[in-house]
């Protein structure tokens, strides 16, 4: 993150127990990043994303699909 980037606003949303499960997991593989950091991190590659393809909005609410362990 920048200089440019800082941070002067807040928004509140609402999540799904499985997304908070998720966040918090990520929150126990990734310690050297906050939930709130990792948090933003999924908004802005999210959003890169459906910038790219806003199609992809339309599938949000799609059950998600655990990642594929590697080498299996």
């Amino acid at each position: 993150m920048g200089e440019d980037d800082k941070l002067e606003k807040q928004i509140a949303i609402r999540l799904s127990e499985e997304d908070v499960g998720r966040l918090d997991a990520l929150a126990k593989r990734i310690p050297i990043a906050s939930r709130n950091a990792i948090a933003r991190a999924a908004l802005r590659i999210g959003m890169a994303a459906i910038e790219e393809d806003p199609a992809r909005i339309l599938s949000a609410d799609a059950p998600v699909r655990k990642p594929r362990k590697k080498g299996g």
